[in-house]
């Protein structure tokens, strides 16, 4: 290896280490001790390189593809806004920052690789909110501008996908709820824990996340309690149109409301029957009295998390698979190459695409 390539190697090595959530000894004790945990260190610090069968049996070890190691470029982040549910161990939050990095990586080589970049244009960046009222008015005005009308949206992570936002659902950060950053170069990033989430959740943290990234909330002064207030006020308007639930709902205000009419609510626009009845509260449908009625029903009947109605839609990003069905079916790219791409045994990848001559 030549000296550039030795500092691209070793960085490349930290940063899968520490996707793997592995210190240096916990690599080389997954390694046999087959490498030291010093010889690791100056593999990552350029100060030595590793022998072919070396290389291979790190790959291993971090479940990675040895093309990995040789891209040359490193995406870099802004800002990382997390929102937990419980304490993150560093290694645990390095994890998930590396995770994303990686999966984003390889998106973005894809597309580079077919040519079809799309640049994202966030259309309320001019939007201007000094107080809560305005959160709604921008979710409307998102909304306008991305040609959703008011109906439900039957899949946001492909929804977003087709704007130029990069989505990620994982289920293995138990203490994660959702991440949002922008990349240096201005690419948006979401990622949801799905892990034991009814997809009414799943959808409704995207959408907080989303406001993260779009809404100007300096106005808040960095107040975070607010900040996650009119976040989570921001997705119930954006899933949900107040019309649309004034129509649903009857119209003026309601002194009862049947739980099979939030039902129909919760099944058709994808939302669950906890956000429906506190924005029907926001909006003086029903009245405080009545919302905590409700509030104090709920958690006797169902408990702290479960609810009547499942939502039938499904939240999966389809955009990179397609972009490696074109790729492989128009000759563009390897299978081999596809392989290294979605970081995938090669002999699963070609029976996934067996079709393809």
């Amino acid at each position: 290896m030549s000296v550039s390539n030795k500092n691209i190697f070793g960085s490349r090595l930290k940063l899968a280490r520490k996707m793997a959530g592995m210190s240096l000894q916990d690599l080389s004790d997954a390694l046999a001790n087959r490498v030291t945990k010093q010889a690791l260190s100056k593999y990552e610090q350029g100060e030595m390189s590793p022998t072919s069968a070396v290389l291979l049996a790190i790959s291993q070890a971090l479940k990675i593809k040895p093309d990995y190691f040789l891209r040359k470029k490193s995406l870099e982040f802004g800002q990382i806004l997390f929102r937990k549910r419980a304490a993150l161990a560093k290694k645990e939050e390095e994890a998930i920052v590396e995770k994303v990095r990686d999966y984003v990586e390889r998106y973005i080589e894809l597309e580079e690789i077919l040519n079809v970049q799309t640049a994202f244009l966030n259309p309320l960046q001019s939007f201007t909110i000094a107080a809560k009222e305005d959160v709604e008015k921008a979710a409307v005005t998102l909304r306008q501008a991305w040609n959703l009308g008011d109906k439900p949206i039957a899949n946001i992570v492909e929804m977003l996908e087709l704007k130029g936002i990069k989505v990620l659902l994982i289920d293995d950060a138990d203490g994660l709820d959702g991440m949002a950053v922008f990349t240096s170069t201005g690419i948006p990033i979401i990622v949801v824990n799905k892990l034991g989430k009814p997809i009414e959740r799943i959808r409704f943290t995207i959408i907080h996340e989303l406001a993260h990234l779009l809404l100007n909330l300096s106005v808040l002064e960095d107040n975070h309690k607010l900040e996650e207030e009119w976040c989570h006020f921001f997705s119930s308007c954006f899933l949900l149109p107040s019309h649309m639930l004034g129509q649903m709902i009857g119209g003026g205000k309601r002194s009862y409301i049947y739980i099979k009419e939030l039902v129909s609510i919760k099944e058709y626009f994808g939302i669950s029957i906890r956000a429906i009845v506190h924005r029907l509260r926001t909006l003086s449908i029903i009245t405080d009295t009545y919302y905590q009625r409700w509030v104090v029903y709920m958690s006797k009947t169902y408990g702290a998390k479960d609810e009547p109605g499942q939502y039938s839609g499904q939240e999966q990003g389809k955009g990179f698979d397609l972009l490696i069905a074109r790729g492989l079916s128009e000759g563009v790219i390897s299978m081999s190459k596809a392989a290294a791409l979605t970081n995938t045994d090669i002999n699963h990848l070609r029976k996934e695409y067996g079709s393809i001559g």
